[in-house]
């Protein structure tokens, strides 16, 4: 298909995309910017995987580097075949981009991958069976996370410890937010993304501000116990360079999961987010928030072991003692400043 021009959504154009009348399961939507280093790595492990109820929705975010002149290069057979749609909007963050992606996509089934990440051999036949056989609500599989292409460093990233199979949100909702992995690349039925859509505004941490208020709702989720996704360890990703921002960013999720009605789930994100906002406070040595009401919040936390039972160490930690997680942390803080470790 040629280039279609539109105004809605900041979208400067599109190019590629499914006849209307072709059934679509699975839609895998991507969004990308400046990410040419690693955007053909991407599109080859989907694409040398994808069947025809499939598509790729790749949203462009306002790219400076060579990407869109790669894909346009590199992927015109499969724009030209229907297979990939290529949509370039001006730049307005991942969230805004994941948002374009979900209402350009045909598919039942939406699939989100970043640029920079993989898919595993075997993907693609894995999900559609699942999507066929069970029709579940919500897909989540875990993840490896690797250096390279060659999956040097590889390290196994659980998002669930429960066997392969489908649950009642109800079930496993108190694992799932116990270890506390909200990863973007699940797979949801594409109205559940229609109803709860990304922040259309520039914020930092898009997946943690969605994807865990879709976990609270009365859904069925299938779990998939092998990596089926290789997620990229970027060392100039936001979860290694921090700023001010992302403090006060966590702080304001915390304080949004606090006014949700008291649950198992509620309490072990409250002492997740809890704890990030302390780390990151003391990272950048920032003055104006309150640590000592925060910690003061976790401490009145009931039923504690039922908690426990739930968390990783470090956070158990956390709960148990804020006070002295405080303590330790600016300890270690004041030793690496100083230049002892």
């Amino acid at each position: 298909m040629g280039d279609r021009f539109c105004r809605p959504l900041s979208v400067c154009w599109i190019q590629g995309g499914r006849d209307n009348m072709i059934s679509i399961t699975l839609s895998i939507v991507i969004p990308n910017y400046n990410g040419a280093a690693f955007l053909s790595t991407c599109l080859h492990s989907v694409f040398s995987q994808i069947t025809s109820d499939c598509e790729v929705v790749l949203v462009d975010d306002g790219s400076t580097d060579h990407s869109v002149d790669l894909v346009r290069r590199d992927f015109s057979r499969e724009l030209d075949e229907g297979r990939l749609t290529l949509i370039c909007t001006e730049n307005a963050g991942p969230g805004a981009a994941r948002n374009t992606g979900v209402k350009a996509a045909s598919g039942a089934y939406i699939a989100f991958l970043d640029s920079d990440d993989f898919i595993l051999s075997g993907y693609i036949d894995r999900i559609l069976a699942v999507l066929t056989d069970a029709a579940p609500d919500i897909v989540q599989f875990n993840l490896l996370r690797v250096l390279d292409d060659e999956l040097s460093g590889q390290h196994l990233v659980a998002c669930h410890s429960s066997p392969d199979g489908l649950y009642e949100m109800n079930a496993v909702r108190a694992e799932i937010f116990g270890i506390g992995k909200w990863f973007i690349c699940r797979i949801f039925k594409r109205e559940i993304m229609l109803s709860n859509p990304f922040p259309a505004a520039r914020v930092f941490y898009e997946d943690l501000q969605t994807l865990p208020f879709i976990f609270f709702q009365d859904l069925n989720i299938y779990l998939i116990t092998e990596p089926l996704i290789a997620y990229r360890d970027n060392p100039k990703g936001t979860t290694r360079n921090h700023r001010p921002e992302h403090a006060h960013t966590m702080l304001a999720h915390y304080q949004r999961v606090s006014s949700l009605p008291p649950s198992l789930a509620r309490d072990l994100m409250r002492v997740q987010v809890a704890r990030s906002v302390v780390f990151l406070t003391l990272e950048m040595r920032l003055t104006e928030i309150d640590l000592r009401d925060l910690r003061r919040q976790i401490h009145r936390l009931d039923d504690k072991s039922a908690l426990a039972a739930h968390l990783r160490l470090v956070d158990r930690f956390f709960l148990y003692f804020p006070l002295l997680y405080t303590w330790i942390d600016r300890s270690r803080k004041r030793i690496r400043l100083k230049g002892y470790g």
